[in-house]
């Protein structure tokens, strides 16, 4: 079969009313028997002959050889009705139907149809004693083909089968199938985001059930849950990968340490970077348990989870930005800590020291420098044992509290390893229940001791010292957590803290003043006060002096390498330095984001669900995380990659269904 001619186009348009070709179809009688009107033929002939005369020839490579086509026909002919008849060939000089061909008898006809032998194989000759009868003759049998019943049928069906008819038809087929099962995986979705027990999955699938949703007849049980929520969790993990590696974007890791309530140590790795090609974002990535606590270990896990995700070494090479963790010596140790090996395989990566963990030994340096502060540590860890231990006391406290009209507050640690925010609700605490607790120690001897340190003048000044100070750096602290925070905001914020540290020096915060009257008239909220030189009162002037002195974190010199950018005050930001911003702000400010993590394990790995598996256990932390909220969550995305798998859809029939759990009937339900 020779292929075909190129389109060549005609120097005007024809119409419907001269083409003869084009005239009203004939009737199958008028074909069978193979008559057509003699006026109408020679119609044909000269309406015919004018056009061919309008052809214009085509280059050397569009002709072809005159042997393969009826010898009766000119070339301008062989490009006219190859051009305006694409499904007409030619074979040894005669014609016939491609489409006829393709569709041929495997095609279902109706009755007293059929696909016409001779067209579709290529049989078609011409008859007459000259060459302008067996032009009219070719002509004719075109015409009445084009017009047949089944060669329009035949174009029908290859039409039908070039759209892909079958592939929509299958489809649509297992969009019912698609339904239940995405009404399966959203209800595993809300137990793995909720934070729900596997065991939900059957209750939830059968209320929906009984509401009359169509939930399939499988994947109804805990394990299918469970396996969901891994699918959707790697798919998840997948699509974060691929926007960071294939945009090529900067990339900042996090890591800490702990351990899980079963007694594995485990690593915990968060990811900063322009996800989607927005603003840099922090989430949690992945949970790894760890063989060793050694820097080697953690170094070496860290990799083998960044590679088997699917960051290779040549990635990281170019992209690896920073690196941020808390102040460990197996972090940052100069000769073997986790950074120095990391820098060592990436030369210019950037180490970051978590800015709230700095602040932190800021705090516990201020400790060490100023007097006083040890002791009122000292006590309040004291109410803390006295009141955590012991659910007597407890009572006794909310009873005088009670009876001074005071909301209670619970009193915990102060400047332990917990961050600052916790010290300032226990210092507040205390602020606030000062009655409370005056009028309980009262109650009973044994308190004597504690009541003589609560009332005197040094310990309500130092409270009111401390609540200014601590107010001050858990306002900061919380800032430093936000996810949205860059280095630059960072830097503005640690400068003006240290503004205000510099100005208490010399002008007493609220708390204070309102210590320093009570001081003076020796009456703190309704309780008298007395003077005892064993309770050391701290120095505001060298607390604060000596807070704006160890707030002052080393790399903000580093920061402030953006001149530009300062200078315009954010009004504007130059085209060329937004990469560089870019670059800037993927740098993580603060681990905060691993310590939610951790406490999303906590919630997650209870005492009651503490045989989770470290992979299952990251997968739902990813999943509570960084998974959208439950009416944005897309669940056929995941429906179509899990089929994709070869794995059963909720209407799978090729298996058991769960078999419903037999509960043994009471009486009273007859009531009910």
């Amino acid at each position: 079969m020779l292929s075909w001619l190129q389109t060549l186009s005609t120097k005007r348009t024809r119409s419907e009313s001269d083409d003869s070709l084009a005239d009203t179809p004939p009737s199958q009688n008028d074909i069978a028997a193979g008559q057509t009107q003699a006026n109408e033929s020679s119609t044909c002939a000269a309406v015919e002959n004018e056009d061919e005369n309008d052809i214009t020839s085509t280059d050397d490579n569009s002709r072809v050889s005159d042997h393969e086509w009826p010898e009766c026909w000119s070339q301008a002919q062989v490009q006219y009705f190859s051009a305006n008849y694409k499904w007409l060939l030619s074979r040894n000089q005669k014609l016939g139907c491609s489409v006829c061909s393709q569709v041929c008898a495997r095609v279902d006809m109706q009755q007293g149809q059929r696909v016409s032998q001779e067209w579709s194989g290529c049989l078609i000759s011409s008859f007459g004693r000259d060459k302008a009868a067996q032009q009219n003759s070719l002509r004719k049998k075109i015409k009445e083909h084009r017009d047949s019943v089944y060669h329009k049928k035949a174009v029908e069906i290859k039409e039908k089968a070039t759209q892909n008819t079958m592939q929509k038809h299958i489809e649509d087929m297992r969009k019912a199938e698609y339904a239940s099962t995405c009404n399966v995986f959203r209800t595993a979705y809300k137990i793995g985001k909720h934070g729900r027990p596997f065991t939900d999955m059957p209750i939830d699938v059968q209320l929906q059930v009984l509401n009359g949703v169509k939930m399939g007849r499988v994947l109804h049980s805990n394990n299918s849950c469970a396996n969901i929520l891994d699918h959707i969790a790697a798919e998840m993990k997948k699509k974060v990968v691929n926007d960071i590696v294939m945009n090529e974007r900067k990339l900042c890791v996090l890591i800490d340490e702990s351990t899980t309530i079963s007694g594995k140590s485990v690593l915990v790795v968060c990811l900063r970077s322009a996800i989607s090609n927005e603003q840099p974002d922090t989430i949690f990535f992945e949970l790894i348990e760890l063989q060793g606590t050694t820097a080697k270990d953690i170094t070496e896990a860290l990799l083998g989870c960044l590679h088997n995700n699917g960051f290779d070494p040549h990635y990281l090479q170019k992209h690896l930005l920073a690196f941020a963790c808390d102040g460990a010596s197996v972090m940052l140790g100069r000769k073997a800590g986790v950074a120095a090996q990391l820098c060592s395989k990436f030369p210019y990566l950037f180490v970051w020291h978590c800015s709230n963990h700095r602040l932190e030994l800021a705090v516990c340096d201020v400790l060490r420098e100023v007097g006083g502060i040890n002791h009122f540590k000292i006590f309040l860890d004291q109410l803390y044992s006295l009141y955590h231990a012991s659910p007597k006391n407890q009572r006794e406290l909310t009873k005088s509290a009670h009876n001074v009209g005071q909301r209670l507050l619970v009193i915990g640690h102060v400047l332990s390893v917990r961050w600052v925010a916790s010290s300032e609700r226990t210092v507040k605490a205390v602020w606030e229940n000062y009655q409370a607790l005056q009028v309980h120690f009262t109650s009973r001897a044994k308190y004597k001791g504690l009541n003589d340190v609560l009332t005197t003048v040094s310990f309500v000044v130092n409270l009111g010292i401390m609540y200014d100070a601590l107010t001050e750096l858990s306002d900061l602290s919380r800032m430093l957590q936000r996810r949205d925070m860059t280095l630059d905001q960072a830097d503005r914020q640690l400068d003006r803290q240290i503004r205000v540290f510099e100005s208490l020096v010399s002008t007493p915060g609220p708390y204070t003043q309102t210590a320093i009257e009570a001081e003076k008239k020796k009456i703190f909220r309704n309780v008298c006060l007395h003077e005892n030189e064993r309770v050391i009162k701290i120095n505001p002037g060298q607390f604060f002096r000596s807070l704006a002195e160890n707030v002052k974190f080393g790399e903000r010199e580093s920061v402030l390498g953006i001149r530009e950018y300062k200078d315009l005050k954010a009004s504007k930001t130059p085209e060329a330095l937004k990469p560089l911003l870019k670059a800037v702000h993927t740098i993580a400010v603060s681990t905060s984001e691993c310590e939610r993590a951790f406490s999303s394990m906590n919630d997650t790995l209870t005492d009651k669900r503490n045989s989770f598996d470290i992979k299952r256990l990251s997968n739902l932390i990813f999943l509570k995380c960084n998974g959208p909220p439950l009416d944005q969550f897309n669940a056929q995305t995941y429906v179509q990659t899990w089929l994709a798998l070869g794995r059963r859809s909720a209407a799978s029939t090729n298996c058991e269904a769960q078999s419903a759990r037999k509960v043994d009937p009471k009486t009273c339900w007859s009531l009910f």
